[in-house]
């Protein structure tokens, strides 16, 4: 049973479902760019991609520069993506998405950790099988948009940061559920391909549109019942630290006159003059 003390109830932001579309659309456009970067960087690498598988005694064997070449293709639109989708998202509801420059900062680091935990995934996999690279680039683009939807909505709104998880969590699910079982059933060739150009718009445009709703919908649900029971604030059970409305706002205070006190230390030590 949950409780809530004597803090007072904040309730979650209620959100419009034109914002909800206009979030959607902002997730279809950064993947659209993202897929976009990755068909020219396709066709303009397409000599190399072609030259570099050989046949042997033993069957197909890849050369390591296609492995690079298509690396650099699969980070270069995958971050695109999950920078700009996130960009257009933010843009399309500034009162939620306040410390958007934060979030991107670090979705571009999270995006670097990534790329530098599958190359050698992908040198292990080109080596032995290569006809399952197209399944490494599609758990990149996966984990990559997974991790960069979550800190969006994690910096976004720290107190409802499990709405936040449960929301990406959903839409991932979903999105890569229709996006495996339709490259999973699809025949050898070419549509494996078609599938992994159509994974980034597929899949940010079902995060955009799934986090939207389900904030609406719990909106909704704390409207007729009451309950909060996804906030930061609540205390569930045998919880031994319980941290108040009024105790967070002030912890976010001295946090900024503390860094607000470092900066004007800063300019006061390069204003002052030095022998």
């Amino acid at each position: 049973m949950a409780q809530n003390a004597s803090a007072p109830a904040i309730g979650p932001r209620p959100i419009q479902l034109l914002t909800v579309l206009l979030r959607t659309f902002g997730g279809l456009g950064g993947g659209i760019v993202g897929t976009g970067l990755i068909i020219v960087i396709a066709f303009l690498g397409a000599g190399i991609l072609s030259s570099a598988f050989g046949v042997s005694g033993e069957g197909v064997e890849v050369h390591p520069l296609f492995v690079f070449v298509f690396l650099a293709m699969m980070f270069v639109g995958s971050c695109a993506a999950n920078v700009l989708g996130p960009l257009f998202i933010g843009l399309t509801d500034r009162e939620k998405y306040t410390h958007l420059a934060s979030s991107l900062y670090q979705i571009f680091i999270a995006n670097i950790v990534i790329l530098i935990v599958v190359a050698p995934v992908y040198m292990v996999v080109a080596s032995l099988k290569p006809e399952l690279i197209g399944g490494v680039a599609a758990l990149q683009v996966v984990a990559s948009a997974f991790a960069s939807a979550m800190i969006l909505e994690i910096v976004a709104s720290y107190r409802y940061a499990l709405l936040g998880v449960y929301a990406t969590a959903l839409s991932v699910l979903v999105s890569s559920g229709v996006y495996f079982f339709f490259y999973g059933v699809s025949a050898a060739g070419t549509t494996p391909i078609i599938l992994l150009f159509v994974a980034l718009p597929v899949m940010w445009t079902s995060i955009a549109l799934f986090s939207g709703l389900l904030e609406w919908v719990y909106a909704w649900f704390y409207k007729v019942y009451g309950v909060d029971f996804l906030s930061s604030v609540m205390k569930y059970g045998a919880d031994v630290r319980w941290i108040s409305v009024e105790e967070e706002e002030k912890q976010e205070l001295d946090t900024f006159k503390t860094a607000l006190g470092k900066k004007e230390m800063g300019a006061e030590f390069l204003r002052r003059p030095h022998t």
